[in-house]
C-alpha cells in the first residue's frame, strides 16, 4: 500500500511540475500527401539541362495535397482540440499551430519537459489521434537542437572597410564583364534563411557605402513571430544580406528570420520561403553536426528540400567551418544540411591576389566530406570510388578569415566594419551570382535556372575546366584538394564571366 501511495504521489508531483513548467509553443504539422514530393523533384534532380517550367505551390496542392473536404475537417478538429492555426501552407501540406505545451501533451499523448534554459525536451512518443489522421508528423515538440552560424570574425576590427575589397573580389572572380553587359540581378529575389533579429540599417549602410547601382533592397518577412535580437545571429544575417547585394546590386533581398532556432524553426523557415515563392535562390549559412540531427527531422526536411527542387529553387548552404570534423569529436563527420543531396554546398578557399589576378588554395576550415545518411546522387557518380555516399561541397569561394572581407555589423552594441571569414562569406556570394544567372536567363525568356548541381556535374570536363577555378592544394583534415572535384572545395570557385554564359544559354 505504501509503495502504491508513493507512486501515486510521484505521478501527481510530475503532473504538477509539467503544468508549472508548461509554456506557449508552436509546432508544424505535415499532412499526408497523395503524391510524394520526392517524385515531383526527381525529374529536376536528374537533368543536366534546366527545365522550362517548375511546380508552383498551387500545382503541388493540386497534385499532392489532400481533398478540400478532408483539409477543412482537419482545421475544424484542430480548433476543437484547442490548437490555434497560426499559418497554412498554400500547398495544404503544412499547418503551423500554437497552444500551451500541456495542450500538445494531451492531444498527442506525449510528455514535454521544459528545461532550465527554456528549451523543450520531448520523450519522442507521439500518438496521432484518429480524428487527426490526416496529420503525418508533428515537428516542434522538442527544441533542444540548434543550428550555428558559419562565420569567423578576425580579432582586430577595422575603423574603415578592410580585408580584400569588393572591387578586387569582382575583378579576380570575373564579375566585371557581367556588369558591363548590364547584369545586376534586377528583377530577381534572393531569400536569406536565418534566425533571430538583425539591424536592417547596418545592411542599408553597407549598400550605400559601396554606392551599389542600381541598388539592392532588403526587407524582413515575419512568419513565426517576432524574432528576438541576438548580436551573434544578427552578424550572420547582416553579412549574408550584404554580400548578396554586393554581387547582385539590383536584386531584392528578403530576410526570413525564424523566431526560434530549433528543428521546428528550421522547418517553418524553409516552408515559409517556399510558400512565398518569390525567391529562386535561398542562402543558408547555418548548420551543425549531421549525426546530431534526429532521423525524424531529417526525413521532414527531405520533403522540404525536395519541394525546393520541384519549385526550381537553389538553396545555397555554407559547408561548415570545422574542416572534415563537423562534430568536433575527432572524427571525419559531415555537416547538416550541407551534405543533403538537394542543396548546393559551398566550401571555402584561401584567396591570394597579385595585381588583377587571384589564386586559391583550400582553406583548412572548409567543411567537406561524406554524408553518413544520404546515398550518392546519380549526378555525382563520377567523383571517385572512395565516395560511396553523398559527398560535399559542390563549389567554393574565398572563406579564409586571413584573406577575409569586410562587413558592416553591430558588435558589442556598436555598428562598425569587421573583417570576417568562414563559408558564410562564400555562400552568399554564390547566391548573388545565381541571381545574375537568373536575370540573364529571364531576359532570354528561358526561365530561372533550377537545381544547379546536376547541371554543373553534367558538364564536360573541358567546360568545367573553362568555367571553374580548380583548387588543387591544401586540405581540411581528412580530405585534400585535388584536380577536379574534391571534398574540400568541390568543383572550385566560379569564373563568373565564363560560367554564367554556360548556365544562361
Amino acid at each position: 500500500m505504501k509503495s502504491m501511495l508513493q507512486g501515486a504521489l510521484a505521478l501527481v508531483a510530475t503532473a504538477a511540475c509539467s503544468a508549472a513548467m508548461s509554456q506557449p509553443m508552436t509546432a508544424v504539422l505535415r499532412l499526408n500527401k497523395k503524391v510524394p514530393l520526392e517524385n515531383l523533384a526527381f525529374y529536376a534532380k536528374t537533368q543536366s539541362t534546366p527545365l522550362t517550367r517548375y511546380y508552383s505551390a498551387a500545382d503541388i496542392r493540386k497534385i499532392s495535397g489532400p481533398a478540400d473536404s478532408a483539409y477543412k475537417g482537419l482545421l475544424s478538429a484542430l480548433h476543437n482540440k484547442g490548437l490555434k492555426v497560426v499559418s497554412e501552407s498554400p500547398t495544404h501540406l503544412w499547418v503551423t499551430v500554437s497552444a500551451d505545451s500541456s495542450v500538445f501533451e494531451n492531444v498527442f499523448n506525449t510528455r514535454i519537459t521544459v528545461r532550465e534554459d527554456g528549451r523543450r525536451q520531448n520523450d519522442g512518443h507521439v500518438t496521432i489521434p484518429q480524428d487527426l489522421s490526416l496529420v503525418a508528423s508533428v515537428t516542434g515538440l522538442d527544441s533542444t537542437r540548434q543550428s550555428h552560424p558559419h562565420y569567423h570574425r578576425v580579432p582586430a576590427m577595422a575603423a574603415s572597410m578592410g580585408g580584400i575589397s569588393p572591387d578586387t573580389i569582382k575583378k579576380v572572380y570575373g564579375f566585371n564583364p557581367l556588369y558591363t553587359q548590364g547584369l545586376s540581378g534586377a528583377g530577381q529575389h534572393v531569400a536569406v534563411a536565418t534566425y533571430s533579429g538583425f539591424n536592417i540599417d547596418d545592411v542599408k549602410y553597407f549598400y550605400n557605402y559601396l554606392k551599389l547601382k542600381p541598388g539592392p533592397t532588403v526587407d524582413q518577412v515575419q512568419f513565426n513571430g517576432v524574432p528576438a535580437y541576438d548580436e551573434g545571429s544578427a552578424g550572420e544575417t547582416e553579412l549574408d544580406a550584404e554580400f548578396i547585394g554586393m554581387i547582385a546590386p539590383g536584386a531584392q533581398v528578403h530576410v526570413f528570420a525564424s523566431a526560434e532556432n530549433s528543428d521546428a524553426g528550421e522547418l517553418a523557415m524553409f516552408t515559409a520561403i517556399l510558400d512565398d515563392n518569390r525567391a529562386k535562390v535561398v542562402n543558408y549559412s547555418w548548420g551543425g553536426c549531421e549525426k546530431q540531427v534526429e532521423a525524424a527531422h531529417q526525413q521532414e526536411m527531405d520533403k522540404v528540400f525536395s519541394r525546393a527542387v520541384a519549385q526550381g529553387v537553389n538553396i545555397m548552404v555554407a559547408s561548415g567551418d570545422s574542416g572534415s570534423d563537423s562534430c568536433q569529436d575527432g572524427t571525419a563527420a559531415a555537416d547538416w544540411p550541407a551534405a543533403h543531396p538537394s542543396v548546393v554546398a559551398v566550401g571555402g578557399t584561401s584567396l591570394q591576389v597579385s595585381g588583377s589576378k587571384g589564386s586559391e588554395t583550400a582553406w583548412d576550415g572548409s567543411g567537406g566530406g561524406i554524408s553518413g545518411i544520404f546515398n550518392l546522387p546519380e549526378w555525382q557518380g563520377q567523383i571517385g570510388s572512395a565516395y560511396t555516399k553523398r559527398s560535399y561541397p559542390d563549389v567554393a569561394f574565398n572563406a579564409d578569415p586571413y584573406t577575409g572581407q569586410a562587413v558592416y555589423v553591430t558588435s558589442s552594441g556598436k555598428a562598425s566594419w569587421v573583417v570576417i571569414g568562414g563559408t558564410s562569406m562564400a555562400a552568399p556570394q554564390w547566391s548573388g551570382f545565381l541571381a545574375l544567372v537568373n536575370e540573364a536567363r529571364t531576359t532570354k525568356n528561358l526561365g530561372t535556372l533550377g537545381f544547379l548541381n546536376p547541371i554543373i556535374y553534367g558538364m564536360s570536363a573541358q567546360d568545367r575546366a573553362d568555367a571553374f577555378n580548380d583548387v588543387t592544394s591544401g586540405s581540411n583534415g581528412a580530405y585534400s584538394a585535388a584536380q577536379g572535384w574534391d571534398a574540400v572545395t568541390g568543383l572550385g570557385s566560379m569564373k563568373a564571366n565564363v560560367l554564367l554564359p554556360k548556365l544562361s544559354n
